[in-house]
């Protein structure tokens, strides 16, 4: 068996060591794409906000001079959201990619690994936008839209969400809201906000009586974060039959028809992740510090403005994702 992994182990160095001291073939070279898919790895575990990003190609290459063995990789490559939030710490590629239905986000990372042995991220620069609110019509007239996370009922839907899973949850303690991440928009019976946020655990026992959870403060120490998918649907006066039919099915009786809003109204959705102490994350993060950024831009105009072409050979890459958009190519 030790033999085995001796053998595999030198396996996996003699190939970065061939990378190191090849010379590359443009975007969609094997070593390119490998080098890219570890350094997002990276940079979506050094993040500590937002969304894990997925990688749709490379768009751009530049190799540097070697030294002593290592090469110097200088990628561009286009990143789209996913729906998996950076708390979760999940690989990009167990990840799905937000769709029509979920406004999409596209941008590019500028990003510099250096290849020895292994692949190693040294910095990063991310932009990312999200898909024109035009550009997502266009192509999906019933999809939700986006809403600022400062409207009033965005905080609603997601204050509501979070009272339904401290209800509901069998955590021994209660949860405050951190921040909301992202919010959208759909006609249903009603205006249906769908929103997303983080929340943690708080010192409040759930034993606690008479206890108001939205004053209790967030946990010190190992503790647990959330990322929640929280809807609110407001009912109209013509919604009333479907309510009636809904309220029947929900308890076998007549319900009365404002019990029936009211359980149909809020549905809430929230995977946990236990958090580590400080000095725990600082023994498991490498000696060298990944210096790295992500600016978020408002979304373009249409037509989106032709980018600078790729200077290296063979490049881009082909893309990865295909979301069906008219009238913008990610």
């Amino acid at each position: 068996m030790r033999k085995l992994q001796f053998i595999s182990l030198s396996m996996i160095s003699l190939y970065f060591q061939c990378v190191s001291t090849s010379i590359l073939t443009g975007c969609h070279d094997p070593s390119v794409v490998k080098a890219a898919e570890v350094a997002l790895d990276q940079i979506n575990a050094a993040r500590k906000e937002g969304y894990i990003f997925s990688l749709n190609r490379v768009y751009d290459v530049l190799q540097d001079a070697q030294e002593e063995s290592e090469t110097l990789l200088r990628l561009t490559m286009d990143v789209l959201e996913t729906n998996c939030h950076v708390i979760s710490k999940r690989k990009w590629k167990t990840c799905d990619v937000k769709d029509v239905s979920n406004v999409p986000v596209f941008g590019k990372c500028d990003v510099s690994v250096f290849i020895q042995t292994n692949i190693t991220l040294h910095d990063y620069s991310c932009t990312i936008q999200q898909v024109p609110a035009a550009a997502i019509v266009s192509a999906c007239p019933d999809c939700p839209t986006t809403e600022s996370l400062s409207d009033p009922i965005v905080s609603e839907t997601a204050n509501l969400s979070l009272e339904k899973f401290n209800q509901e949850t069998t955590m021994s303690n209660y949860f405050v809201l951190l921040n909301i991440t992202g919010a959208r928009m759909q006609w249903v019976v009603g205006p249906s906000y769908f929103v997303e946020f983080i929340i943690q655990e708080t010192d409040c026992a759930k034993t606690l009586t008479d206890v108001d959870w939205t004053q209790c403060q967030p946990k010190n120490g190992t503790h647990m974060k959330g990322f929640c998918t929280g809807s609110h649907i407001t009912f109209d006066d013509d919604s009333e039959v479907t309510i009636s039919k809904e309220a029947n099915w929900i308890s076998g009786t007549h319900t009365a028809i404002e019990e029936a809003k009211k359980k149909l109204s809020t549905k809430v959705s929230c995977s946990l992740y236990q958090q580590m102490l400080d000095n725990e994350q600082e023994n498991n993060h490498r000696t060298t510090k990944i210096l790295g950024s992500v600016l978020v831009l408002p979304p373009p105009t249409l037509p989106v403005p032709a980018r600078t072409p790729a200077a290296a050979p063979n490049c881009p890459g082909e893309r990865s994702y295909n979301l069906g958009l008219k009238s913008i190519t990610l």
